[in-house]
């Protein structure tokens, strides 16, 4: 009993590992590709909102980073304490997540909105998120996706409630600074639930079997 708990423990730590790989691969993915709508998005014009232009300007910026650190805190702790078993399941979805929005970017390459309000110079915008967030990395918006995501993989009610707030505050932040164009924002929760209910009914059964093969194949 004793190896067959050392080997459950271990395959634990062997999944949460390649999970956490294949995150860190779809950052990277998602930053390369940022940079590339950036420097497109520089040759465009800002384009006509028909929100923006009636909501009034509102300077939200500690929100969108401090916000957003707040978002990344509790899903880690939330997921490390009470998502223990389904952790690699959940970085698993937002490896999916991140990975779409990295394509959608570079096919929606724009200016941003008319008085977008710039964040750099907060302590922790310039020592982290400087390399994660661009000008023009628009389509669709992370800041509201993210946090919707959690509220559609964690399952403790509670934790679903503080996701949703959570979303819905950055998703009014980041209009209300003009860093998004609404229909970034507004496609955020079709598009994330849309990719949430795909991955469970067409692209599940496959990743647990590749799961356990590579599992297999790691802890042989």
């Amino acid at each position: 009993m004793r190896w067959d708990i050392t080997r459950w423990n271990r395959a634990r730590v062997v999944e949460l590992a390649v999970a956490l790989a294949g995150l860190a691969a779809a950052v990277a993915l998602n930053t390369w590709m940022g940079m590339f709508a950036d420097a497109e998005g520089r040759r465009a014009s800002p384009s006509p909102d028909l929100l923006l232009a009636h909501l009034p300007r509102v300077d939200m910026r500690f929100f969108f980073v401090w916000g957003f650190a707040g978002f990344l805190l509790f899903a880690i702790v939330v997921g490390l304490v009470r998502e223990g078993r389904r952790l690699a399941h959940i970085l698993w979805l937002y490896t999916l997540l991140i990975a779409l929005r990295s394509v959608f970017i570079i096919l929606t390459p724009m200016r941003s909105p008319v008085g977008a309000m710039w964040v750099g110079g907060d302590p922790l915008f310039n020592a982290v998120g400087r390399y994660l967030t661009f000008h023009n990395d628009l389509f669709f918006s992370s800041h509201t996706a993210c946090p919707y995501l959690g509220y559609l993989a964690y399952r403790d009610r509670w934790a679903q409630k503080v996701f949703l707030g959570l979303s819905i505050l950055l998703a009014a932040t980041v209009l209300l600074i003009r860093l998004h164009y609404s229909i970034d924002v507004f496609s955020a929760y079709f598009i994330t639930y849309a990719l949430y209910r795909f991955e469970r009914r067409k692209l599940r059964a496959p990743y647990r079997r590749l799961r356990m093969r590579l599992l297999g194949f790691l802890l042989a």
